[in-house]
Protein backbone atom coordinates (compact mmCIF):
# COMPACT_ATOMS: atom_id res chain seq x y z
CA UNK A 1 0.00 0.00 0.00
CA UNK A 2 1.34 3.38 -1.00
CA UNK A 3 1.28 6.23 1.49
CA UNK A 4 0.80 9.73 0.09
CA UNK A 5 2.92 12.32 1.79
CA UNK A 6 1.71 15.80 2.56
CA UNK A 7 4.20 17.22 0.03
CA UNK A 8 2.93 14.85 -2.68
CA UNK A 9 -0.68 15.68 -1.89
CA UNK A 10 0.00 19.43 -2.05
CA UNK A 11 1.84 18.96 -5.35
CA UNK A 12 -1.08 17.05 -6.85
CA UNK A 13 -3.48 19.71 -5.61
CA UNK A 14 -1.39 22.47 -7.20
CA UNK A 15 -1.24 20.58 -10.52
CA UNK A 16 -5.00 20.07 -10.53
CA UNK A 17 -5.70 23.73 -9.79
CA UNK A 18 -3.28 24.89 -12.52
CA UNK A 19 -5.12 22.65 -14.99
CA UNK A 20 -8.47 24.08 -13.98
CA UNK A 21 -7.24 27.66 -14.19
CA UNK A 22 -5.65 27.18 -17.60
CA UNK A 23 -8.76 25.50 -19.03
CA UNK A 24 -11.01 28.25 -17.68
CA UNK A 25 -8.70 30.89 -19.17
CA UNK A 26 -9.25 29.46 -22.65
CA UNK A 27 -13.02 29.60 -22.21
CA UNK A 28 -12.81 33.10 -20.76
CA UNK A 29 -10.62 34.28 -23.63
CA UNK A 30 -13.04 32.84 -26.19
CA UNK A 31 -15.94 34.55 -24.45
CA UNK A 32 -14.08 37.86 -24.26
CA UNK A 33 -13.08 37.60 -27.93
CA UNK A 34 -16.68 36.91 -28.97
CA UNK A 35 -17.94 39.77 -26.83
CA UNK A 36 -15.27 42.12 -28.24
CA UNK A 37 -16.26 41.24 -31.81
CA UNK A 38 -19.90 41.91 -30.96
CA UNK A 39 -19.29 45.23 -29.27
CA UNK A 40 -16.90 46.45 -31.95
CA UNK A 41 -19.60 45.95 -34.58
CA UNK A 42 -22.12 48.07 -32.70
CA UNK A 43 -21.95 51.44 -31.05
CA UNK A 44 -22.79 51.50 -27.32
CA UNK A 45 -25.79 53.75 -27.95
CA UNK A 46 -27.28 51.07 -30.18
CA UNK A 47 -27.62 48.56 -27.35
CA UNK A 48 -27.55 50.56 -24.11
CA UNK A 49 -30.40 52.88 -23.11
CA UNK A 50 -30.07 56.21 -21.28
CA UNK A 51 -30.25 54.41 -17.91
CA UNK A 52 -27.21 52.30 -18.80
CA UNK A 53 -29.26 49.11 -19.20
CA UNK A 54 -29.24 46.81 -22.21
CA UNK A 55 -32.14 47.66 -24.50
CA UNK A 56 -34.83 44.99 -24.68
CA UNK A 57 -34.28 44.57 -28.42
CA UNK A 58 -30.56 43.88 -27.88
CA UNK A 59 -30.67 41.43 -24.96
CA UNK A 60 -30.67 38.30 -27.14
CA UNK A 61 -27.73 39.63 -29.18
CA UNK A 62 -25.67 40.43 -26.09
CA UNK A 63 -26.55 37.15 -24.41
CA UNK A 64 -25.62 35.17 -27.53
CA UNK A 65 -22.29 36.99 -27.83
CA UNK A 66 -21.35 36.33 -24.21
CA UNK A 67 -22.68 32.75 -23.93
CA UNK A 68 -21.82 31.55 -27.46
CA UNK A 69 -19.83 28.44 -26.48
CA UNK A 70 -22.40 27.43 -23.86
CA UNK A 71 -25.20 27.90 -26.39
CA UNK A 72 -23.33 25.71 -28.85
CA UNK A 73 -23.17 22.90 -26.29
CA UNK A 74 -26.83 23.28 -25.34
CA UNK A 75 -27.96 23.33 -28.97
CA UNK A 76 -25.91 20.19 -29.67
CA UNK A 77 -27.70 18.47 -26.76
CA UNK A 78 -31.08 20.00 -27.63
CA UNK A 79 -31.55 21.22 -24.08
CA UNK A 80 -29.98 23.30 -21.34
CA UNK A 81 -30.27 26.50 -19.39
CA UNK A 82 -28.55 28.66 -22.02
CA UNK A 83 -30.82 27.45 -24.81
CA UNK A 84 -33.86 27.95 -22.59
CA UNK A 85 -32.69 31.47 -21.72
CA UNK A 86 -32.21 32.27 -25.40
CA UNK A 87 -35.74 31.05 -26.15
CA UNK A 88 -37.08 33.40 -23.48
CA UNK A 89 -35.04 36.32 -24.81
CA UNK A 90 -36.35 35.59 -28.32
CA UNK A 91 -39.90 35.66 -26.92
CA UNK A 92 -40.61 32.03 -27.80
CA UNK A 93 -43.84 31.14 -25.92
CA UNK A 94 -43.39 28.52 -23.18
CA UNK A 95 -45.61 26.07 -25.06
CA UNK A 96 -43.37 26.24 -28.13
CA UNK A 97 -39.97 26.04 -26.42
CA UNK A 98 -39.66 22.25 -26.70
CA UNK A 99 -40.20 22.53 -30.45
CA UNK A 100 -37.72 25.43 -30.57
CA UNK A 101 -35.05 23.32 -28.82
CA UNK A 102 -35.67 20.36 -31.14
CA UNK A 103 -35.44 22.51 -34.26
CA UNK A 104 -32.35 24.28 -32.99
CA UNK A 105 -30.68 20.92 -32.41
CA UNK A 106 -31.65 19.63 -35.85
CA UNK A 107 -30.07 22.68 -37.50
CA UNK A 108 -26.85 22.49 -35.43
CA UNK A 109 -24.59 21.75 -38.46
CA UNK A 110 -25.92 24.84 -40.23
CA UNK A 111 -25.83 27.08 -37.16
CA UNK A 112 -22.23 26.25 -36.30
CA UNK A 113 -20.70 25.74 -39.74
CA UNK A 114 -17.06 26.81 -39.77
CA UNK A 115 -17.73 29.73 -42.11
CA UNK A 116 -20.44 31.22 -39.87
CA UNK A 117 -19.38 30.63 -36.25
CA UNK A 118 -20.49 33.98 -34.88
CA UNK A 119 -23.18 35.13 -32.49
CA UNK A 120 -24.67 37.38 -35.16
CA UNK A 121 -24.90 34.53 -37.67
CA UNK A 122 -26.46 32.26 -35.06
CA UNK A 123 -29.21 34.77 -34.34
CA UNK A 124 -29.88 35.47 -38.00
CA UNK A 125 -30.02 31.80 -38.93
CA UNK A 126 -31.85 30.43 -35.89
CA UNK A 127 -35.12 32.40 -36.17
CA UNK A 128 -35.31 31.94 -39.95
CA UNK A 129 -34.97 28.17 -39.52
CA UNK A 130 -37.68 28.17 -36.85
CA UNK A 131 -40.10 29.84 -39.29
CA UNK A 132 -39.32 27.33 -42.06
CA UNK A 133 -40.71 24.37 -40.12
Amino acid sequence: MRIITRKGFVGALVLASVGLVSSSCNTSKATVDTFAKFTSSTSPGAWINADGLVQESQKARLFTAVAFENLEQDIARGNGEYLTSLAVLLNIPAGQQAEFRTRAQSTYPLLFASDRRTAESLLVTLPSKMEDH
